[in-house]
């Protein structure tokens, strides 16, 4: 029995969804026999705060507590501030300003509790802070990025007009380039940016020496992107990654499949504009892009301490108001917001959304949900801050579900019984009216190779550089962001220890070999030591970096050009996959595709009819399951061919980008009320 699902399914039945949190760290940590003093005193908050959120009208008494407790933990910090947001309207707003101004009088030391009351003071609209408070607060906490972010907001929302060449001076201290553009935008709203020195700004504010980013803000806020609306906007949020840069850090993917679905949905008549947003350090890229011409891909330039476990946990309010500030600046206003992750970025734009009185589409995926338990269906033990972590994603999906208008599970009866079983409010609050189930896909456009980089012979050594002798044998292929969850060290183990390096070379394709992230690094410096330990390997085996996708379709067809008695084999290593581009884009190339068999990819995959799903959770089993594949089965050359053929048929009927996509837009419009659009 899934011990996860049963306590969910239990708990459920009469419960709202932060309580949830408390009762699965006491499950948890209970493993352990005991709470530790820290895990103790969070359960304690957690149920102190879920009282007062439970109770009737905020009073004076529980106020002071809520604000005592801000600055002790980042979790309860969050419950606190919704706490108090969810009923501060009904208690007289000078009160709660006398309080805010006292706390912030009366707290010095403390920069969290601090940076949470600026927070909260923002988002009652509270004037307290003068001109020449504000001024003295930014030189006190001139080296605590995330304060300052919203004193420069507080400048703007409150009109504390600061001199022009006071906040010249401060864009020239050394903040963050995203903080700088900030300043920019407060500049451009006292003063306007036709009366700056925009050589000045030019010059503090240049990445790398590049002018791109800095010139295309300045050109946004003269006007730039600008248009009238005529139609439905639809924005769709990533913030994990770029459109250029998908296989680096956390960049999968999903950057992949929302360029192709934003293109495809603007292409539709029934829509006016779709907005793809992401949060991004200022590059040498530019801040907007127009991939089509409705379809506007926006980096927006909003400071995150990226040190930190979760950057947007403590940032959700500041997100939500940063998107909000950018849309009146560009002069739009969506009718549905689409989110796709459990996380506090994602909860910002439904805050948001909920605020403009807008409509929410949630994809919804059992992550981590299917993570908490072992492969006997017992819980697993994790370290607390791992579990607050995970209990705060958990939480997240209980409140997002009821919170959107419309939920989407990306798969088919499968992902949906799962969904069902993960989330048991389906059935115990009558939702289940707004869940759908849909699939993603990818552009099967084949006249998009007919140009002069088509390949007729395999030639990776022109395309990546690998030595023409590589080409010599089937190859394993892996492509995505390189990261422990997506297993390429799992499955470098699997092909180096196993007959597989007899037969296969292997080429894994992903990560930022430039900056790596700490995962990134790590898994390197293992694809280094280990061709060091074993260099009868070295010529078996070729890591690349992140490439385009168009390169990587390239890259595809090329290996595909030469055959032999054992196919071309596209091995997805991960954990889990909640959908798998990647994979589908190997499907369609005509590789053999060996998928893990935990998530949605077992929703189109089906064993020895168009691919094979494996166990994934270590190299012996990836090698055990693969060595069967390939030796140890009466499957003949002529069979894996004809399974191969089947999977790129698979994609072509069900998962061609233009097909998903009109069921995207149907499902968007019937949620906006368009009767003929109803699914």
């Amino acid at each position: 029995m899934n011990q996860f699902v049963k306590l969910r399914k239990t708990f459920f039945k009469n419960n709202s969804a932060y309580d949830f949190t408390p009762v699965l760290i006491k499950n948890v940590m209970g493993i352990k026999n005991q709470l530790q003093i820290i895990e103790e005193k969070f359960v304690s908050r957690f149920d102190n705060i879920n009282k007062i959120n439970k109770g009737n009208e905020l009073d004076e008494s529980k106020l002071k507590e809520l604000l005592s407790y801000l600055g002790e933990d980042p979790y309860t910090d969050k419950f606190t501030i919704d706490t108090i947001l969810k009923e501060y309207s009904a208690y007289p707003k000078e009160k709660i300003e006398s309080l805010i101004e006292k706390e912030l009088k009366n707290t010095d030391s403390n920069k969290d509790k601090i940076y949470h009351l600026l927070d909260l003071n923002l988002e009652i609209n509270s004037d307290i802070l003068s001109l020449d408070s504000t001024v003295g607060m930014i030189e006190k906490y001139k080296d605590d990025f995330d304060i300052i972010t919203l004193l420069f907001e507080s400048l703007k929302q409150f009109n504390l007009k600061a001199s022009k060449e006071y906040l010249y001076n401060q864009i020239k201290i050394y903040y963050p380039t995203t903080i700088k553009i900030q300043i920019l935008a407060l500049l451009d709203h006292f003063y306007s940016i036709d009366n700056l020195d925009l050589t000045l700004i030019r010059d503090e504010i240049r990445v790398k020496g590049s002018l791109i980013f800095v010139n295309d803000y300045i050109d946004f806020l003269k006007g730039k992107h600008q248009r009238e609306k005529n139609g439905v906007v639809i924005l769709q949020s990533m913030f994990y990654g770029d459109f250029e840069d998908s296989g680096k850090g956390n960049n999968g993917g999903l950057a992949i499949l929302l360029k192709s679905l934003g293109d495809e949905v603007s292409f539709d008549e029934r829509i006016d504009q779709v907005i793809t947003i992401t949060i991004s350090d200022v590059s040498n890229k530019p801040f907007m892009v127009n991939y089509q011409d409705n379809h506007l891909f926006v980096r927006l330039p909003a400071y995150l301490n990226r040190t930190v476990s979760d950057p947007f946990l403590k940032r959700e309010l500041f997100i939500k108001r940063y998107i909000k500030n950018y849309l009146e600046k560009l002069g739009t206003q969506p009718d549905l917001f689409h989110i796709r992750y459990l996380d506090n970025a994602s909860v910002a734009v439904a805050k948001l959304s909920k605020k403009l009185n807008k409509k929410l589409v949630l994809t919804l995926a059992p992550d981590p949900h299917r993570n908490m338990i072992d492969e006997e269906g017992v819980l697993k033990n994790f370290y607390f801050n791992e579990l607050q972590i995970l209990a705060n994603k958990i939480a997240i999906g209980d409140i997002l579900i009821f919170e959107s208008d419309k939920v989407l599970g990306i798969g088919s009866g499968k992902v949906n019984k799962e969904l069902h079983l993960y989330f048991p409010q389906f059935t115990h609050y009558n939702i289940k009216d707004k869940v759908k189930m849909i699939v993603e896909g990818i552009k099967t456009d084949e006249d998009m190779f007919k140009d002069k980089e088509d390949v007729d012979v395999c030639n990776l050594s022109e395309l990546i550089g690998i030595h023409p002798s590589f080409c010599d044998k089937p190859i394993i292929l892996n492509v995505g962001r390189l990261a422990k969850v997506k297993g390429q060290v799992n499955l470098f183990k699997a092909w180096s220890n196993s007959k597989l390096n007899e037969n296969y070379n292997l080429l894994i394709i992903g990560g930022d070999l430039e900056n790596p992230n700490k995962d990134e690094k790590e898994i390197i410096d293992f694809f280094n030591q280990a061709i060091k330990d074993r260099p009868e390997l070295k010529d078996k085996f070729y890591h690349e970096g992140a490439l385009h996708n168009d390169k990587i379709k390239l890259v595809e067809k090329s290996i595909k050009k030469k055959t032999f008695n054992f196919p071309h084999i596209y091995l997805a290593s991960s954990i889990k996959e909640e959908f798998g581009i990647a994979i589908l884009e190997a499907m369609y190339r005509g590789f053999l595709i060996i998928a893990p068999i935990k998530g949605g990819v077992k929703s189109y995959i089906r064993n020895r009819e168009n691919g094979f799903l494996i166990d994934t959770s270590s190299s012996k089993t990836i090698a055990r399951a693969t060595e069967k594949i390939l030796y140890n089965s009466d499957i003949s050359t002529e069979e894996f061919r004809e399974i191969q053929k089947s999977g790129k048929d698979t994609v072509e009927k069900e998962f061609s980008i233009d097909k998903i996509a009109k069921n995207f837009t149907d499902t968007y419009l019937s949620v906006l009320g368009d009767k003929e659009n109803e699914v």
